[in-house]
């Protein structure tokens, strides 16, 4: 079940922002005119509101144009290098980060004079991060995880020593940046004020630098009184107290091993610590109950604040609002994957039996031959394209596998939509031979290397594995186990047909 969430308020360019608020506060900055950063949208989580009995709602940071909340902290930044006149085009901008004001500096570049970057980003980071940032130019060293902040190895060391022996280049330390902490007290806060109409009970951000959860509270704690910002961290992480230990965590964009110098922990009321198997498990309720595509560390946010709300009365219904820092896209290696999360163990029970049941339990160990698959209807290489398109259409066929006609053996397949491409842009006649536009499998790739490794599909092969197989193929040819003749072929259509049959008693779509 997905449930959109219920937008509550966004800014636009027309908007009144000096107008008095419901609890008598009233906003007195002028809003910029509306850009592609900032000005995120707030929403209600309806799921976890009615789990949790109070009004949790989130401000989707993911919404900025890189897809975090650091776009509003790599703008802040490069207008005061820019103002300044500390910066150039020929200017290198040297970023210790976990990966995403890296992104937002590089996205931002050509705006500001195309400046190279480079980012030093721990070993955590996921594959989907490190190809966007190789994207967008942005040249990549990477750190030990474990490294804290004073050791040689640590990114912030390797990238002093960088930024020292490159010719005008700028060291980028989000982590004692003071424009970290402004741009969220002067901008984000205020937007939340607005759209809040400034009643809220709960702050709940996650701490990795420290200047968002710094800046929102030193702006919202003087005009709500009474709020309660709690800080979110990784369990290991040590921002909190300071003590040096193990950084084995897999969330990305929180938590830390040391204490950020930019982190004011007097605006802090409650720390709480999420496990890396809470914050990937919840964020994936987040996107398939909420219809929000957030990060893991929106998860660690989100299970914090449920978590809090335990202590707090519901007589009136308690507001909370949290942080979404980032997006989930840049995830599909790691909280976006079945196999990473089986595999790292960071499933809840419930998603776990979830899964094995869609992968395993509902085939109960039934095979491709129970699929009852009609008897392949093949074509030889010799046979023309006019034939094997009318064959093709008379039949209802998507594809048809080719077969040598003296040993039966099988060669490949052709494809209706391939020879119908091929037909109306003129590079195949009807006239053509079959062999000339099937896909081979008998041919070595274009490198001269060996024949791609190809999965053989046999009536004894279990349904599970055919599913499995079916994510990445549109089809199956089913073969004997040395793949010499040709039995049928299956597709995903047959396999929902035989589910449908099993749970009908034999009646089918």
């Amino acid at each position: 079940m997905a449930l959109v969430s219920q937008t509550l308020m966004v800014l636009s360019k027309d908007d009144d922002v000096n107008m008095p608020l419901s609890n008598g506060y009233q906003l007195t900055r002028e809003m910029p005119p509306l850009s592609t950063i900032g000005n995120t949208p707030i929403v209600r989580l309806s799921a976890a509101s009615n789990k949790a009995q109070v009004e949790l709602l989130a401000k989707t940071e993911f919404s900025n144009p890189s897809g975090s909340i650091k776009d509003r902290v790599a703008q802040r930044i490069l207008a005061g290098l820019e103002a300044a006149k500390k910066i150039k085009s020929t200017t290198t901008l040297v970023v210790p980060s976990s990966g995403n004001l890296a992104i937002s500096l590089a996205l931002l570049s050509p705006r500001h004079g195309q400046y190279k970057v480079i980012g030093l980003v721990p070993e955590r980071t996921s594959e989907d991060r490190i190809q966007l940032l190789k994207s967008l130019g942005v040249e990549i060293v990477r750190t030990p995880i474990e490294a804290h902040a004073d050791a040689a190895e640590s990114q912030f060391s390797i990238a002093k020593k960088i930024a020292t022996d490159l010719a005008d280049a700028i060291l980028i330390d989000e982590f004692a940046d003071a424009a970290n902490v402004e741009v969220h007290a002067q901008e984000t806060a205020e937007e939340i004020l607005f759209q809040c109409e400034g009643r809220l009970d709960v702050l709940v951000v996650g701490v990795e630098t420290g200047g968002t959860i710094t800046g929102l509270a030193k702006t919202l704690k003087s005009k709500i009184p009474g709020l309660k910002v709690v800080g979110v961290e990784p369990e290991h992480s040590s921002i909190q107290d300071g003590v040096n230990r193990s950084s084995a965590w897999k969330v990305e964009d929180i938590g830390g091993n040391f204490t950020p110098s930019i982190l004011n922990k007097t605006l802090v009321d409650a720390w709480i610590k999420v496990s890396d198997q809470e914050s990937y498990s919840t964020a994936r309720q987040i996107i398939r109950e909420e219809g929000l595509y957030c990060g893991p560390s929106s998860g660690s946010v989100v299970a914090a604040a449920l978590r809090y709300s335990e202590s707090l009365s519901k007589e009136t219904k308690p507001r909370i609002l949290t942080i979404l820092n980032d997006t989930g896209r840049n995830y599909s290696s790691t909280l976006l994957s079945d196999d990473w999360l089986l595999e790292h163990d960071l499933m809840d029970e419930a998603m776990a039996q979830s899964v094995a049941y869609h992968r395993h339990e509902k085939y109960r160990a039934a095979s491709v031959e129970e699929l009852q698959l009609p008897a392949a209807v093949t074509i030889p290489p010799t046979a023309t394209v006019g034939y094997a398109l009318d064959l093709m259409m008379t039949r209802e066929f998507s594809q048809l596998p080719v077969l040598n006609p003296t040993n039966r053996k099988l060669m490949g397949y052709i494809s209706l939509t391939a020879l119908t491409t091929h037909l109306e842009e003129g590079q195949a006649q009807e006239s053509d031979l079959v062999s000339k536009w099937m896909y081979s499998f008998l041919k070595k790739d274009k490198s001269g290397g060996p024949r791609p490794k190809y999965e053989t599909i046999t009536p004894m092969t279990p349904l599970s594995d055919l599913s499995k197989f079916f994510e990445k193929h549109s089809f199956a040819v089913v073969t004997d186990d040395e793949r010499r003749w040709c039995l049928g072929v299956a597709t995903k259509y047959d396999l929902m047909t035989f589910l449908n049959r099993r749970q009908t008693g034999g009646r089918s779509f």
